[in-house]
């Protein structure tokens, strides 16, 4: 049985043992009700302590396992070349080494290229975040939707740079973003100071934009027409 099926098995015995359990509790008088909710609560834990400790062990067997069949594999293969080049076949000795040596050369690759992707991810996370600080959201949740929402939309261009599936740069994708009314429940409503004014009134500017659709003020961006950002 594999780790996983393991799992699957005790997740369902798990499942099985509180099925059993509610329903003798509903059989049960009401002052012995607590008891033997606490007495299940226990047995579930002790299951489920046991069922981790067997799939550690079940993922602990299996790596053994993979590391043995590595080095026999290895082991195999340098007696294949030993007995290649003791049987004067050079050339397919070779062959051999060097079809190895592009195996390992295409892993170091596939691992160099996550770890790059992973980067540039990063770098793109650090612009987005530096962009929208300083915006009012209304709570943690809108400001990660609004994250989420804009990251989504951003890819890279040939020269590697992370921009908006439309062209637009991030910064300019940003304030359509922002400026969108369609995105205005993300943020906090600015309120009035008092004395018929306000300071966080927005700019004409800002009123304009919001005005218009996030696909007009794309193509504003595209064309170098957003107002500057203060």
């Amino acid at each position: 049985m594999t780790p996983e099926e393991q799992a699957a098995a005790d997740l369902a015995a798990k499942e099985l043992a509180e099925k059993e359990a509610a329903a003798k509790l509903k059989q049960t008088k009401p002052e012995d009700a607590d008891m033997i909710a606490k007495l299940v609560a226990e047995k579930v834990e002790e299951q489920i302590k046991e069922a981790k400790e067997k799939l550690n062990s079940a993922y602990d067997a299996r790596d053994k396992a993979l590391k043995r069949a590595e080095a026999l594999e290895k082991k195999e293969r340098e007696a294949e070349l030993k007995i290649l080049e003791e049987s004067g076949k050079h050339k397919e000795a070779f062959d051999l080494r060097i079809a190895e040596a592009n195996t390992k050369y295409d892993e170091l690759l596939s691992k160099f290229h996550k770890l790059e992707e992973g980067n540039l991810e990063l770098s793109r996370d650090a612009q987005i975040r530096d962009l929208l600080r300083g915006q009012e959201f209304r709570n943690d949740k809108a400001a990660a939707l609004a994250f989420k929402d804009i990251s989504a939309e951003l890819i890279r261009n040939d020269q590697g740079v992370w921009v908006h599936r439309s062209g637009v740069n991030i910064k300019d994708f940003v304030t359509t973003f922002t400026a969108n009314e369609d995105n205005a429940f993300l943020f906090k409503v600015k309120t009035s100071t008092g004395g018929g004014s306000s300071n966080s009134t927005p700019s004409n500017k800002t009123t304009a934009l919001r005005n218009k659709t996030q696909a007009e003020v794309l193509e504003m961006a595209a064309q170098g027409k957003l107002p500057a950002r203060k």
